[in-house]
C-alpha cells in the first residue's frame, strides 16, 4: 500500500514540476550565477532559494552538486519566510519538516496568486481532489502552468476515454467555487491517436499483477526552441499502455510524462530512487522508456536527452545519458531495461539536424549500461532514428509494439532484440535510410539477461 500511495504522489508530484519557481529562473552560465549570489547578499530571499536548489541538484558546468550547502541555503531562506523554500524543506522531510508546510501554506494562502495556488496544488499531490480544485484555482488566475499540469494528469489518468479534456476540466471545483465554472480550453496535444494497427486490439492480461515492476514513460514531442519530434507522444502514450493491458502494471505502476521540463526530469529521476527503497533489496523490476530529441555535446561528444524546455546549444540543462544509467542502476533493481527511441547524433527524427552552425551528424559516446541493466537503443552511432510515418509511430516503437503484440507481451529479451534489429533495418532500408538498433547489456549480468521477459 506504500507503494502505491508513493507512486501516485510521484505522478502528480513530477507533472507539477515543482522543485524550482521555473527552469528560466536557474543560472545557465557563471555569470548568471553571480548575478545570483550578488541578490542573495543584497536580501533577496527568492535568489538565496534558487542558489540552494542549485546546490542540491547540481547544474552541470555551472554549479557543483553539494546536498548540505543547498539545504543550509534554503532552510535559511526558509526560516526567514520564504513559501517557496518552506515548501522544499517540507518535501526533504514531511514528518520532520511540517511545520514548514504550515508555513508556507499561510504563506501562499496570503498571497492568493496563480503561481502560489499552482504551489499549493503541489503540497496536496497526496490528495488528488485537492490537487486537482489548487491546479483549476491557479488556472482561473492565468497561470499557464497549471494547465500544463492539467493537461498531463489528464493524459495519464484519462488517455483513450471518451471524457474530453473540456469536460474533465468543468468537472473540477475550484477553491471556493460552490459550482462549476466552465473554462473553455484546448483538448490535451498528448491524446492517443489511433494511427495503426498496433493501436488497435491490444493482447490485454487478464491479471493486472505485475506489481514488482515500475515504468518511467517519457515522450517529448512539443519543444519550444527546436522543430517537434514526430510521433513521440503517440509513441510513448501507447507504450504506457501496453505496460498497463499488455505487461500486467498496475496503473499506479506506470508513470507517464509527456514533453517533460528539465526540472520535471531531474524530480521524477530523484522519486523513482525513492520508490525503489518501498522494495526490498533486490526485488524491484524497471522500465524507463523515452521517445523524444537526443543531442551530443559538440565539444565533448558527450550524450544527452533533451526536455522539451532545452536547447541544442545548451547541453547543460540537458540530461546526460551517463547520469541517466547512474540513476537507474543505483535503484539496485533486479531487472533494469532502458528502451530509448531517440538519436544522439544531433539528428531530427526524420530529415536535417538540431543546430544551426552544423551540417552533419556526429557520432557521440553513450555510457555503457550498469548495474542488472539493458539498453536498448534505436540507432547505432551517427545514424538518425527515423519516423514510421504510414503507422504514426516511431521505426523503433512500432515494431516494439509489434513485437509486444505478436507475443502477448511473452517475449525474452534476446528474441526481442534479433527482432527489432532485423525489421527495423529492413524496413529503413525500404525508405532509402538506415538505421539499426543495437542491444547493450552490462557486463555484470553475463548472458542471463537474454532469458529475461518484461512481463
Amino acid at each position: 500500500m506504500r507503494t502505491r500511495l508513493l507512486l501516485f504522489a510521484v505522478c502528480l508530484t513530477t507533472i507539477l514540476n515543482v522543485n524550482a519557481q521555473s527552469d528560466e529562473e536557474l543560472p545557465k552560465n557563471s555569470e548568471q550565477l553571480k548575478v545570483l549570489k550578488t541578490q542573495m547578499k543584497q536580501g533577496d530571499l527568492h535568489a538565496q532559494y534558487l542558489l540552494g536548489y542549485c546546490y542540491m541538484t547540481g547544474i552541470s558546468g555551472v554549479v557543483t552538486q553539494s546536498q548540505s550547502e543547498g539545504k543550509r541555503l534554503i532552510k535559511k531562506a526558509a526560516d526567514a519566510g520564504n513559501a517557496d523554500a518552506c515548501r522544499l524543506m517540507y518535501k526533504m522531510d514531511p514528518q520532520r519538516y511540517y511545520d514548514y508546510r504550515l508555513t508556507a501554506e499561510k504563506l501562499y494562502t496570503e498571497d492568493g496568486g496563480g503561481e502560489a495556488c499552482y504551489y499549493m496544488a503541489e503540497l496536496y499531490a497526496n490528495d488528488k481532489r485537492q490537487c486537482q480544485r489548487w491546479l483549476k484555482t491557479s488556472l482561473k488566475k492565468g497561470y499557464l502552468r497549471a494547465r500544463m499540469a492539467l493537461e498531463s494528469i489528464y493524459n495519464n489518468d484519462w488517455s483513450g476515454s471518451s471524457t474530453s479534456f473540456e469536460s474533465w476540466v468543468n468537472g473540477i471545483l475550484a477553491v471556493g467555487e460552490s459550482e462549476d465554472v466552465e473554462l473553455k480550453l484546448e483538448k490535451p496535444k498528448a491524446e492517443i491517436k489511433l494511427f495503426s494497427d498496433v493501436d488497435q486490439n491490444l493482447p490485454e492480461t487478464i491479471a493486472r499483477d505485475n506489481e514488482n515492476t515500475v515504468a518511467l514513460v517519457i515522450g517529448n514531442e512539443n519543444y519550444i526552441s527546436v522543430p517537434p519530434v514526430e510521433f513521440a507522444l503517440n509513441d510513448a502514450s501507447m507504450f504506457a499502455e501496453y505496460c498497463k493491458k499488455v505487461l500486467g502494471l498496475p496503473d499506479q505502476n506506470v508513470i507517464f510524462i509527456p514533453d517533460v521540463t528539465y526540472g520535471a526530469l531531474v524530480g521524477v529521476m530523484a522519486d523513482i530512487k525513492n520508490i525503489a527503497e518501498t522494495f526490498p533489496d533486490s526485488t524491484m523490476n524497471l522500465i524507463f522508456y523515452y521517445a523524444g530529441h537526443g543531442i551530443p555535446n559538440e565539444q565533448t561528444k558527450d550524450a544527452y536527452l533533451m526536455p522539451v524546455d532545452a536547447s541544442p546549444q545548451k547541453t547543460n540543462i540537458c540530461y546526460p545519458t551517463s547520469k541517466l544509467i547512474k540513476d537507474l542502476s543505483s535503484t539496485k533493481a533486479r531487472q533494469i531495461v532502458v528502451l530509448l527511441d531517440a538519436c544522439f547524433s544531433g539528428a531530427q527524427r526524420g530529415e536535417g539536424v538540431l543546430a544551426e552552425n552544423r551540417g552533419v551528424a556526429i557520432k557521440a559516446n553513450v555510457d555503457a549500461p550498469q548495474g542488472r541493466m539493458v539498453l536498448f537503443s534505436s540507432a547505432m552511432g551517427d545514424e538518425t532514428a527515423w519516423p514510421y510515418k504510414e503507422k504514426g509511430h516511431g521505426l523503433f516503437t512500432y515494431f516494439l509494439l509489434k513485437k509486444l503484440q505478436q507475443t502477448g507481451g511473452s517475449t525474452t529479451l534476446d528474441d526481442l532484440g534479433d527482432y527489432l534489429v532485423m525489421q527495423v533495418r529492413r524496413q529503413s532500408a525500404l525508405q532509402l535510410k538506415r538505421q539499426t538498433p543495437t542491444i547493450t547489456p552490462s557486463t555484470s549480468i553475463g548472458e542471463s539477461w537474454r532469458s529475461w521477459q518484461l512481463k
